[in-house]
């Protein structure tokens, strides 16, 4: 029996944390602990050596991420078991770049039965019509997808971006953990997405500095990976767009054309900017937002004055996450997790309310959106407990979204004194010669291991920060947070300003302290 994609799965859980309970991860992979001790036997028999072992109920793995990396790299399809939702994945793939797939072929060269085609076949045909597309048959030919030209864009695009990378030098590549078939997937596209994704690169950096924007990386694959087939397919009469949106989309201008730059306006509603974008005014999801907030504060043990700051900050969430989840994509934040151990009763409050939003837009809470609202609460929670200002200037470097940055940073600052100068993600390191900052904070060894190799001043910490972190900061010079301002200095600062004009000094220069 061949290795998975749920066995490698376990061994990149593993290999991340290195040393973790069995009984954790047995709950972590919904198995019992027999179950993930025949996996682990398994994955062992595909090595020299064991890569993870089991001690007291202990699971141990001494791998190093680049071992890992090799070691899916060596895997054939011989030693590869596939998952039909990999198969089908292939499928679409194949479809959306060549206009059909003939089943019988692809599944004559993956040596699987005309059996398991037909059960594929069944399974593709459930998964378009949750997108409103439907398998057709061409004859002498084989089968294509037709219906709603952006929700197949959309479903391509939900496939490939995990896929592959964008580099600072404007080149596509393969990310280097994909399985067999991930591989093959990656392939069928490389082909059609090579010649466009430069020219995509700069347009999208274009279009980034002209409205003074950053994505976190996720968001900056799929958005690229759009502007590419927009480029390969472009919009004609003839393509069927049906434009059935849950809320009106941005209204940017990116390209000249009406109905092209609408398109467009729909992918970056989707997207996780580094600031909230001026997302259009819907009554409905603004009611639905503010009972919501107002339910979840007034049922926190020490609930808060809501400032509209807060509800216009949710808005914006909230209009992102319906849109993707329009388009049945989301964005899994793989390095921020335990965030239910941490605020657990923040977790289960915010669960509860849910209904506000499944009963007007059919929108279900994932362990994904749980858990960055229960961040973006919890910041504001902090923010609103009731100077000497010698900041250090920080860069944060990594792929999570930018409200769960939001959250580290604010609970970073209820320790100590530090200025952020921005989010970039690994692949926009060369914009940091040109940044004003003193340290660069991650999370991940990868990250870590990559700045300090070019001797970079970076501080690896922990997401959810605790005392270890705060040794480390203070020992790089970082002052501890005082509550107190020098009078005459502040009193100079804020002289001879009207009303409304002290207001909008106070939230710009002091908005650490004055909500």
């Amino acid at each position: 029996m061949g290795l998975s994609y749920s066995d490698l799965s376990l061994l990149r859980f593993l290999q991340k944390r290195q040393r973790i309970s069995l009984s954790k991860v047995a709950l972590q992979f919904q198995k019992d602990e027999i179950s993930i001790r025949r996996t682990i036997e398994r994955i062992n028999l595909f090595s020299p050596k064991p890569l993870v072992e089991i001690q007291k109920g202990f699971c141990l793995s001494r791998l190093t991420y680049k071992e890992f990396v090799d070691f899916i790299q060596q895997i054939t399809m011989n030693d590869y078991s596939s998952s039909y939702i990999e198969r089908i994945r292939i499928m679409i793939v194949t479809v959306f770049f060549g206009g059909y797939v003939n089943a019988s072929s692809l599944y004559e060269y993956w040596g699987l039965s005309l059996t398991t085609k037909k059960q594929d076949t069944a399974h593709l045909r459930q998964l378009l019509s949750r997108h409103g597309l439907s398998l057709v048959t061409l004859k002498k030919k084989g089968l294509t997808i037709e219906g709603d030209e952006l929700q197949l864009r959309f479903l391509v695009i939900d496939i490939l971006h995990p896929l592959l990378e964008f580099t600072a030098e404007n080149r596509i590549e393969a990310r280097y953990a994909n399985t067999p078939l991930e591989k093959q997937s990656y392939d069928l596209a490389s082909a059609y997405l090579q010649p466009v994704s430069s020219q995509a690169v700069e347009q999208l950096n274009f279009f980034l500095t002209e409205y003074n924007l950053s994505l976190n990386y996720p968001s900056k694959k799929f958005l690229l990976l759009f502007i590419c087939i927009m480029e390969i397919r472009p919009v004609d009469e003839s393509i069927n767009f049906c434009y059935r949106l849950p809320l009106a989309p941005l209204n940017m201008s990116f390209v000249d054309g009406i109905r092209e730059n609408k398109l467009y306006n729909v992918a970056f509603s989707m997207m996780n900017f580094s600031r909230s974008l001026d997302f259009p005014f819907d009554k409905r999801l603004w009611y639905t937002t503010e009972q919501f907030t107002e339910q979840v504060v007034n049922h926190l043990k020490t609930p808060f004055t809501v400032q509209e700051e807060f509800i216009n900050e949710l808005y914006s969430y909230f209009f992102r996450e319906i849109t993707l989840n329009h388009f049945h994509c989301t964005f899994v934040d793989k390095t921020v997790e335990n965030t239910r151990e941490q605020f657990s009763d923040l977790y289960e409050t915010i669960g509860k309310y849910e209904v506000y939003f499944k009963a007007s837009y059919n929108f279900s809470f994932l362990d994904e959106h749980l858990s960055t609202l229960t961040l973006l609460v919890q910041k504001h929670i902090l923010r609103n407990r009731t100077v000497n200002r010698h900041y250090k200037k920080v860069v944060v470097m990594t792929s999570i979204n930018f409200e769960r940055v939001s959250f580290f940073l604010e609970q970073t600052k209820e320790y100590v004194e530090l200025q952020w100068m921005g989010t970039l993600n690994i692949n926009e390191i060369h914009k940091l010669k040109d940044m004003d900052y003193d340290y660069i904070f991650c999370f991940s060894s990868r990250i870590f291991n990559i700045l300090h190799s070019q001797n970079l001043p970076v501080i690896r910490m922990n997401f959810f920060v605790d005392s270890s972190d705060m040794k480390t900061l203070l020992t790089h010079g970082f002052s501890t947070r005082k509550h107190r301002f020098l009078t005459a200095s502040f009193v100079s600062e804020i002289g001879g300003k009207s009303e409304p004009e002290m207001e909008a000094y106070l939230k710009e220069n002091y908005g650490d302290y004055f909500v």
